[in-house]
């Protein structure tokens, strides 16, 4: 994720802390479980490659959705 965990921390308003850091943890989680994914595909090759890339792909768009929200609650708040 682009959003570090110290932004988080950092950010004037403590009150959104909560919700904030549970959204950078969800991302964070879909990050991990992507790279599980891959790993399984470079052991297992040809037979986990089609059940892990699915795997991948839908982690990446929980992550990517996760730093959409982070990036709208941080960089709208300070407008």
């Amino acid at each position: 994720m682009k959003t570090t965990f110290k932004e988080i921390v950092d950010h004037p308003e403590w009150r959104k802390f909560v919700i904030n850091s549970k959204v950078y943890d969800l991302g964070r989680q879909a990050e991990i479980i992507q790279s599980i994914a891959e790993d399984a595909i470079i052991k297992d090759g040809e037979h986990s490659k089609i059940h892990c890339s699915n795997i991948i792909r839908w982690m990446q768009e929980i992550a990517d959705q996760a730093e959409r929200i982070l990036k709208l609650r941080l960089d709208g708040e300070k407008e």
